[in-house]
C-alpha cells in the first residue's frame, strides 16, 4: 500500500549475486549532485510498534523535509498499519508474510528506493529538527560512507550510539561500572548503532547492504566495519539531532538476549571482525582512502 505516490517501478529484481560488486566502484565514493529536490528514502520497521511509527510520521509531517521523497514502513508482524493523514511525502507500507530480521527488512526497503540517499530509522525516534540537510552535507564528502545524527536520550543526554568495537573481553568488563562507562561513546567511533544511519545509495549498494545472516543485532557494527575496511569513514553529524526513546528489549526479554549473544558470537568469528580489529590495532591512517593493503570486503544484497 502506498500513500501519496505509486510503488517505485525501478525495484531491483536482479538475482542476488548481481546486486553488489566485491569492491567499491568509483561511483560509490563520489558525492551525489544536489540538483534534485527529492533525495531521500527513509526505511522504518515496525515490530508491533504502530503507535511509535505514527508519532515518527507525525514528526516528519510537521517538519516537512523538502528533500524527503518517501518513507517505507515495513510491518514485520501482524498489526494495524499506522493511519497517517495528508503527508508532504509518499508513505509505502510493506507487510511481511513472516517476520524478518533488521538487515533483511532494510535491504528489502532499499530495493524499493530510487533516490540518491537512503536512511534507516528506528520507529522509537522523535525529530525535533530536520536532520537531512546536515546528513547530506556530510555525505557530500566522498571519504564518508556512513553518517548518523547526534542521538539524544529522552532526558537530553547523549546516547551511546557512537561506540567502540566490542570484544569478548569487553563483554565481561561491561559487568563492572567503570568498564561499562569506558565502552560507551567513542570519538572517532568504531561503529554507529543502527538507530539512525544514512548512506549514499551507491555506497549502500556497493557494500551489499546489511548482512542478513545476523538477526536484529550486530548488523550495524558489521556494516560500519565493512565500510571502513573499504576505505570509508563513519561520522556523527552533531548539528543534526534526534531523540531516541530506547526500548532495549535484550535487557528485559530472554529471547532478545539470546539473539544478541548469538549475533555477537557470529560477528566475532567473522573475517570482517578480525580484519577490522587488526586495522584498528594498527592505528588511524592519515587518510583512510590512501591506506594501502586494506582488504575491501562486501556482503552481497539478497
Amino acid at each position: 500500500m502506498t500513500v501519496g505516490a505509486p510503488e517505485n517501478p525501478s525495484r531491483d529484481d536482479r538475482p542476488p549475486g548481481m546486486r553488489a560488486e566485491s569492491a567499491l566502484p568509483e561511483s560509490a565514493l563520489a558525492p551525489t549532485p544536489a540538483s534534485s529536490a527529492l533525495q531521500w528514502t527513509v526505511s522504518v520497521v515496525s515490530h508491533g510498534q504502530a503507535a511509535l511509527c505514527s508519532r515518527l510520521l507525525d514528526d516528519l509531517a510537521r517538519l516537512a523535509p523538502p528533500s524527503l521523497a518517501k518513507v517505507i514502513v515495513t510491518v514485520n508482524v501482524p498489526e494495524s498499519e499506522p493511519r497517517p493523514g495528508a503527508l508532504p511525502f509518499a508513505v509505502q507500507f510493506v507487510r511481511n508474510a513472516r517476520p524478518k530480521g533488521f538487515g533483511a527488512n532494510h535491504n528489502q526497503a532499499f530495493a524499493r528506493s530510487d533516490t540518491p540517499y537512503f536512511a534507516v530509522l528506528n520507529p522509537d525516534l522523535r525529530m525535533p529538527q530536520d536532520p537531512f540537510p546536515e546528513l547530506r552535507c556530510r555525505l557530500a564528502d566522498a571519504a564518508v560512507g556512513v553518517v548518523s545524527p547526534l542521538v539524544l536520550e529522552a532526558d537530553g543526554t547523549v546516547a551511546d550510539h557512537a561506540r567502540r568495537l566490542l570484544t569478548p573481553g569487553d563483554l565481561l568488563r561491561r559487568r563492572l561500572p567503570a568498564g561499562a562507562r569506558s565502552l560507551r561513546s567513542a570519538a572517532p567511533p568504531d561503529w554507529l548503532a543502527g538507530v539512525f544511519l544514512a548512506f549514499r545509495a551507491e555506497t549502500y549498494r556497493a557494500l551489499g547492504g546489511f548482512d542478513e545472516r545476523f538477526h536484529l543485532y550486530c548488523e550495524d557494527a558489521d556494516l560500519c566495519a565493512r565500510a571502513q575496511l573499504a576505505g570509508l569513514r563513519i561520522e556523527v553529524a552533531e548539528a543534526a539531532r534526534v531523540v531516541h526513546l530506547a526500548q532495549r528489549a535484550s535487557r528485559r526479554r530472554p529471547k532478545y538476549l539470546f539473539w544478541h549473544l548469538r549475533s555477537l558470537a557470529k560477528f566475532w568469528r567473522s573475517p570482517t571482525y578480525r580484519n577490522y580489529r587488526d586495522l584498528l590495532a594498527s592505528g588511524p591512517p592519515d587518510s583512510p582512502l590512501a591506506r594501502p593493503g586494506v582488504a575491501r570486503t562486501s556482503h552481497r544484497l539478497r
